[in-house]
């Protein structure tokens, strides 16, 4: 609750705009260890650890890793992967250069984070083109098993 709050003071009083992570990752020395906001979909699935858990994010250029509270975790419903577009989220926190923390790995310490939008299944349309190719291909491949045997047959070639 206490965090919840000062996530939103914060947001109040810095500049409403999300960074892009790729923006981060670029200008980690001058970001480092500064609050942040970024927006991006949940990604993969919750990694729990004690009360805590790391979340991975993407905003379409770049991903990264998002350390917060178990209770924080659960409001993400949906991530992203083959079968789903993930929640979108919008993070407040720390940028972490080298977390001292978590091994000198880059990521962020959330301090509050809200679902924007919801995530959803989503679908993907086999082309009719890869269709009519993987058919050729297979015919092709089929054709050349078949005569590479009967050559070998006809003419008891030793493999050996």
């Amino acid at each position: 609750m206490v965090k919840t709050l000062l996530g939103l003071l914060i947001s109040v009083s810095l500049n409403q705009t999300p960074v892009k992570i790729n923006y981060l990752i670029e200008h980690a020395m001058t970001r480092d260890q500064q609050t942040v906001i970024i927006q991006a979909e949940a990604i993969g699935e919750v990694l729990e650890r004690g009360d805590h858990a790391w979340v991975n994010v993407n905003d379409g250029g770049n991903a990264i890793g998002v350390y917060m509270t178990l209770d924080q975790a659960k409001e993400i419903k949906v991530f992203g992967g083959y079968a789903n577009i993930g929640d979108t989220v919008r993070i407040i926190g720390t940028f972490n250069r080298a977390c001292i923390e978590h091994g000198g790995e880059m990521d962020i310490h959330a301090t509050s984070i809200t679902v924007i939008k919801a995530g959803q299944p989503t679908t993907h349309e086999v082309s009719s083109l890869k269709f009519v190719m993987s058919i050729i291909l297979l015919t092709m491949a089929l054709a050349g098993l078949y005569l590479r045997r009967h050559y070998f047959k006809k003419q008891k070639i030793d493999i050996n």
